[in-house]
């Protein structure tokens, strides 16, 4: 049995151009966009890599203002290790202010956390997507300690009344401060790490130097024991 193929209208020669002519438009089609698609990301990415540089500059704001108050909160810890060491002599205690609390600036990563969910983090290259994994892992870890810092100076502050305290509640104020001394130094270590290898170029903003945070800070520098 023999088949016959159906012969193109105006010969094969012009079928296979015809046929050619539809391919190559197609490959231009595709091409065209896969162009506009780069264009797009290429777009989307650089708009949220400056976002995540606005984030990670109001962050490095915030390990300044933690970093600046180190002294501050260093000779606050001094104090009240005086005061321990005057109960523990029955000596009487005096307090020209309350115990108060490093001012709290916390760090973000909303900007990371949507950059991630979106499709634009995976259009960076690897080197760069592991720069702002990192960066934001820092500012992650000194929120954490920061969070955990002010719920020791909370505790800290039961102390604003010595006079009404009872034998029982000193352990625990011993325990809170043993925890703010160590966050303390921690925080000392994640700010300098933060500026190290958290800044990918970039440089603190003025986020947190608004006058009534840095009025507080003032004010928690101010000595509460009597001075001689």
């Amino acid at each position: 049995m023999h088949f016959h193929l159906p012969k193109p209208l105006h010969g094969w020669r012009e079928f296979v151009g015809e046929v050619g002519i539809i391919v190559v438009g197609v490959l231009i089609a595709l091409a065209a966009e896969q162009a506009v698609q780069d264009i797009h990301w290429r777009a989307e990415t650089r708009d949220t890599r400056d976002a995540l540089f606005s984030e990670i500059s109001d962050n490095l704001s915030a390990a300044r203002f933690r970093a600046m108050q180190e002294p501050c909160v260093e000779r606050r810890l001094n104090e009240i290790a005086i005061i321990f060491r005057r109960h523990a002599a029955s000596q009487p205690i005096v307090l020209n202010g309350p115990i108060g609390r490093p001012m709290y600036y916390g760090t973000s990563r909303e900007t990371w956390g949507v950059a991630v969910s979106s499709a634009a983090v995976a259009h960076m290259p690897l080197r760069q997507k592991l720069d702002f994994a990192y960066a934001f892992l820092i500012y992650d870890n000194m929120k954490d300690v920061q969070n955990r810092e002010q719920d020791a100076w909370l505790r800290l502050n039961v102390l604003n009344e010595p006079q009404v305290l009872g034998e029982g509640d000193w352990p625990a104020l011993h325990q809170a401060y043993a925890e703010a001394t160590a966050l303390n130094s921690r925080l000392h270590l994640i700010t300098n790490y933060a500026f190290l290898r958290g800044s990918l170029g970039q440089v603190p903003s003025h986020a947190a130097e608004t006058p009534s945070l840095i009025a507080a800070g003032k004010a928690f520098c101010l000595p509460i024991l009597p001075q001689k």
